[in-house]
């Protein structure tokens, strides 16, 4: 199972070398991993206000592109195994942007009462959000990044053989 190496695993799916069993395993570690990103993102806690909502919109548009995104690099209509390849493609890009998220939220947190002050920001809270939240986003623009790289690699390996 690879956890980190989204082109070997591409190369794998592109050969028809992951198993039933393996899919399984890696719709699991998925799962798992969505859960992980739930309970961290409710861990931040969220303040619901227009700014909460448009981030929500704004999340749900780039997966709707990066799911399209995804289908078209996989080939489109004329791909093969697209879900099963998007599952498999989701662990080690989620693992990637968990890691890089808790890095990131890490930081953010241990430097927030430092860098968010009232002398840097008007309203350090708001200030803090902003960021918080453009971090999201771009980690879901990232890992569909990383599903559509993973889609194309095994396209071209494909296309290859």
């Amino acid at each position: 199972m690879r956890i980190w190496k989204i082109e070997q695993l591409a190369r794998e799916l592109a050969l028809g070398q992951v198993s039933e069993k393996s899919g399984m395993y890696y719709f699991l570690a998925s799962s798992l991993l969505i859960l992980l990103a739930t309970y961290y993102a409710m861990w931040w806690g969220a303040s619901r206000d227009w700014l909460f909502y448009f981030e929500l919109v704004v999340l749900s548009a780039i997966a709707i592109v990066g799911c399209l995104q995804a289908y078209e690099s996989n080939g489109g209509d004329n791909g093969q195994e697209f879900v099963l390849r998007a599952v498999c493609l989701s662990v080690p890009a989620g693992v990637r942007v968990n890691v890089f998220s808790l890095a990131f939220g890490l930081l953010l947190f241990h430097t927030a009462g430092s860098v968010f002050t009232p002398t840097s920001f008007a309203d350090p809270v708001r200030a803090y959000t902003i960021v918080s939240y453009a971090g999201f986003v771009a980690f879901s623009v990232y890992f569909w990044w990383l599903l559509v790289r993973g889609m194309k690699q095994a396209r071209e390996v494909e296309s290859t053989t």
